[in-house]
């Protein structure tokens, strides 16, 4: 499918303020599974942006505003072309001896481990032992993994904030697809299975499809299953990733990818506005 994705942030100070300077995650990601065939950014006010790619792949903004300024907007526009399957099968043959014959690259070792967001806390320990345990065919668990978290879970954007880690979402057993993706790889790491997280958008579809996450910045979860290698699942939205998600960036947690992050010197207090337009393209528009 192709897809046109206009993501805006605003951001408005009470207050001039100045030396503001931003970092963005907003470039969808050109691999195996799709390809980004455009990809415009405005910056208002009008700046000189410059980009690179991070360690893990991520093509990453980034400017600077010297002069005052009381308001912040920033829109980036892209055409995306996914490729994997409408209707995904789950992982059926990854298995725990797969994963112990593969050798694993050094990066891997980022995604076992926990990272600012996610820890291993007595209360993942908790929530661990109320799912079946991680057998030999880890695919099927982790199948199992992001649907347990779906069902016990409460979609509530009051529940958390964009700086909730992993125990304050197994509290409140409530949050936004940033915590269902960090639970998820919290559960997966401590079980010795290499996972990472995912931000990007998905796709609404018909009006009547109730997709969580969908006029916002998505989050979901990749887990390392030989031989299938990275598989993405969207325990938010209880489904295995398919044409239907576009991916920008790849980290350890939400502090890798953040869509936009930045400091600047003046008042304290800000408004913040995110809108998100994603659309898919008509086949004689493709």
């Amino acid at each position: 499918m192709e897809f046109t994705i206009a993501h805006e942030t605003t951001y408005a100070y009470p207050e001039p303020v100045h030396e503001s300077y931003t970092v963005l995650h907003l470039r969808p990601r050109t691999d195996q599974h799709q390809f980004c065939v455009r990809y415009d950014l405005r910056v208002i006010p009008h700046t000189h942006t410059s980009s690179y790619v991070d360690r893990l792949g991520n093509e990453v903004q980034h400017f600077a505003i010297l002069r005052e300024h009381r308001m912040l907007t920033i829109v980036a526009r892209s055409n995306v072309v996914t490729l994997r399957p409408a209707r995904p099968e789950p992982p059926s043959e990854a298995t725990r001896s797969a994963l112990e014959r593969e050798p694993l690259a050094d990066g891997a070792y980022d995604y076992l481990h926990e990272s600012t967001y996610v820890t291993f806390a007595r209360e993942l320990d908790a929530f661990v032992a109320e799912l079946p345990l991680a057998g030999e065919r880890i695919g099927l668990w982790c199948h199992e993994v992001s649907r347990a978290i779906h069902r016990r879970f409460d979609y509530d954007t009051a529940a958390t904030s964009v700086h909730s880690t992993v125990v304050e979402a197994l509290n409140a057993r409530a949050g936004v697809c940033q915590d269902y993706a960090h639970v998820m790889i919290a559960v997966l790491r401590k079980a010795g299975i290499p996972a990472r997280y995912a931000s990007g958008y998905i796709y609404r579809g018909s009006s009547d499809d109730r997709v969580l996450g969908a006029e916002a910045s998505h989050a979901w979860c990749e887990a390392y299953l030989p031989p299938y290698g990275w598989v993405g699942f969207d325990p938010t939205n209880d489904r295995l990733i398919d044409d239907a998600f576009a991916k920008v960036a790849i980290g350890r947690d939400y502090r890798d990818v953040s869509p936009v992050r930045g400091v600047y010197k003046g008042s304290q207090a800000s408004e913040m506005a995110v809108n998100v337009a994603m659309e898919a393209l008509q086949a004689q528009q493709q």
